[in-house]
C-alpha cells in the first residue's frame, strides 16, 4: 500500500457528492440463488501492525468459511496517509464498506458529512445487547447516532519503564501530578544528564487534558466557543517550557526525530522513563521495552475534572453508500461480539468492550495483563468524553503547531496563548 502524508482538507460538498453519487465499491452483488442467500462482496479496510493484520485476516477467513455467500476483500497498511486516502475514496465514491475510524475523524466523517451508517438502524443484525449500553452512549454515539462499534476500550495512562524507576529510586506507586513530575524529573536529570523522565508531548497527551483539568470544561463547549481563556493556556505552555528547560523532558531537537516515542532510541536504551499513551499502544511499546508498568495519568488534587482520556478503540463504521449494509453489519457484529473472533483478535484493539469476551481472554491469559490493567486504571477515573469540535482535526492541528513552536522557542508562552485563542476563535467563527 502506498503511504502518503496525512493532509487536512475540507470535506464539504465534494465528500457528500462522491459518497452519494454511487457505490462504495462494496460488492459486485451477483445474482442470488433461489435456494440460498445472495452472494456479496464486502471491502474491509484498516490500518495497524503486522500482528493486527494477521489476526484480522484469520478472523475474515473464519467468517467466510461459516458464511460462504460472503467474500470479504481486505485492504490494510500503516496509519500514515490512511485518513487522506479514506477521504479521497469517500469523495470519489470508492470508500470501503467497512473501516475503523480514529475518534478524531468522527466529527468530520460521521457527524458533519454523515458518510457512515447509524448502526442503531441496523440493530436487528447486530447483538447490541452484548455491549455495555452506557459505554456505547457515552463514547460511540454522536448526535443520537451510533457511528461505529467499538473495537476495544481504550484509555490514557502513564506507562513507565520499571528498570528506569528502580535506577532512580522512584516508587512505582508514586501518585503523579504535574508538580511531582517536575520535581522528580529535575532530580533525575541532575543525577544523570543523559536521562529524562519524559519524552515528547502533544496536544492530546498534555495540552488538552492539562487545560481541561484547570477549567473543568470541554476543550470546545456546546455553543462552539472555547472552554478556556488565554491565561490558562499560557500556564500550560509555561509549564511545558519549564519541563524542557529543566531537563525533565528530552530536548525537542532530539525527540522530534521520532514521532512515535516507542521508536526513540533513548527510550529503547532506557534513558527515558515514562510516557503518556493509550492502552492500545502498549503491546507495540513492549516489543521494544518489555518490562513496563502502568499508573494513573497525572491528576492534581485540585483538578476540576480528571481529563483522563477514555475512548473506544477505532469504532468500526459501515459506509452509508455500501450496497450491502446489512451484510456489513452482520460481519461487524460477529467480529466484535463472538467469542470465536475475540479469541483470534485478542488485544490487537486493546481490551474488548464485550465484557464476557474480555473476561474469558483475561482468564485464558490471551490479553497482556499490562493492557488490561491500563484500561481498568483509566476507566476508574475517566474525564468527560472528547467529542464533536473538541476532536476536530483542523482545530487540534492549530494547538499542536503552537505547542511545537513553544518547544523550539519560536514563541513565548504568552505569545503562543494569545495566538492560539485568536486562531481558534477565528476558525470556530468560520464553522458556524
Amino acid at each position: 500500500m502506498t503511504h502518503q502524508r496525512i493532509w487536512a482538507g475540507a470535506l464539504g460538498a465534494a465528500l457528500l457528492a462522491g459518497a452519494l453519487a454511487g457505490c462504495s465499491g462494496g460488492g459486485n452483488g451477483g445474482s442470488g440463488e433461489a435456494d440460498g442467500p445472495e452472494e456479496v462482496t464486502l471491502r474491509f479496510s484498516w490500518w495497524g501492525s503486522e500482528v493486527r493484520h494477521k489476526a484480522l485476516l484469520e478472523a475474515i477467513d473464519l467468517y467466510m468459511d461459516n458464511n460462504p455467500h460472503v467474500t470479504i476483500e481486505p485492504e490494510y497498511g500503516g496509519f500514515d496517509g490512511y485518513y487522506q486516502k479514506l477521504v479521497t475514496q469517500f469523495a470519489g465514491g470508492t470508500a470501503p464498506d467497512l473501516t475503523p475510524l480514529s475518534v478524531d475523524w468522527i466529527d468530520e466523517l460521521a457527524v458533519k458529512s454523515e458518510l457512515v451508517v447509524d448502526l442503531y438502524t441496523l440493530d436487528e443484525y447486530i447483538e447490541l445487547d452484548a455491549f455495555d449500553a452506557d459505554f456505547l452512549e457515552r463514547y460511540a454515539v454522536f448526535d443520537g447516532k451510533l457511528a461505529g462499534l467499538p473495537m476495544g476500550a481504550n484509555g490514557m495512562v502513564t506507562l513507565y519503564n520499571r528498570e528506569f524507576l528502580e535506577r532512580f529510586d522512584i516508587p512505582e506507586d508514586t501518585k503523579w501530578d504535574w508538580e511531582t513530575i517536575h520535581e522528580i524529573g529535575r532530580r533525575v536529570h541532575e543525577e544523570d544528564p543523559n536521562a529524562y523522565l519524559l519524552g515528547m508531548f502533544d496536544y492530546r497527551t498534555f495540552l488538552q487534558p492539562f487545560v481541561n483539568q484547570r477549567t473543568g470544561n470541554d476543550w470546545i463547549v456546546d455553543d462552539q466557543t472555547l472552554g478556556f481563556d488565554a491565561a490558562v493556556v499560557e500556564e500550560a505552555f509555561a509549564y511545558y517550557q519549564q519541563l524542557l528547560d529543566d531537563g525533565v523532558m528530552q530536548p525537542v531537537e532530539e525527540s522530534s526525530l521520532y514521532p512515535d516515542l516507542a521508536e526513540n532510541l533513548q527510550w529503547q536504551e532506557g534513558n527515558i522513563g515514562m510516557m503518556f499513551t493509550l492502552a492500545s499502544t502498549i503491546a507495540k511499546v513492549k516489543s521494544y521495552t518489555p518490562d513496563l508498568g502502568v499508573s494513573m495519568y497525572p491528576v492534581p488534587d485540585d483538578a476540576k475534572t480528571s481529563a483522563v482520556l477514555v475512548n473506544p478503540s477505532n469504532p468500526l463504521a459501515v459506509n452509508k453508500a455500501s450496497r450491502h449494509p446489512e451484510e456489513a453489519a452482520k460481519f461487524a457484529g460477529w467480529l466484535l461480539t463472538s467469542p470465536e473472533a475475540a479469541a483470534i483478535l485478542k488485544d490487537v484493539y486493546s481490551v474488548p468492550v464485550v465484557q464476557a469476551n474480555a473476561d474469558q481472554l483475561v482468564a485464558d491469559g490471551a490479553i497482556d495483563p499490562t493492557v488490561a490493567e491500563a484500561v481498568e486504571i483509566a476507566m476508574s477515573n475517566p474525564g468527560n468524553p472528547v467529542k464533536g469540535l473538541s476532536n476536530n482535526q483542523e482545530l487540534n492541528q492549530i494547538a499542536q503547531d503552537l505547542l511545537e513552536r513553544v518547544a523550539f522557542k519560536q514563541l513565548s508562552p504568552e505569545e503562543a496563548a494569545a495566538e492560539m485563542t485568536a486562531r481558534l476563535n477565528e476558525k470556530l467563527g468560520s464553522m458556524q
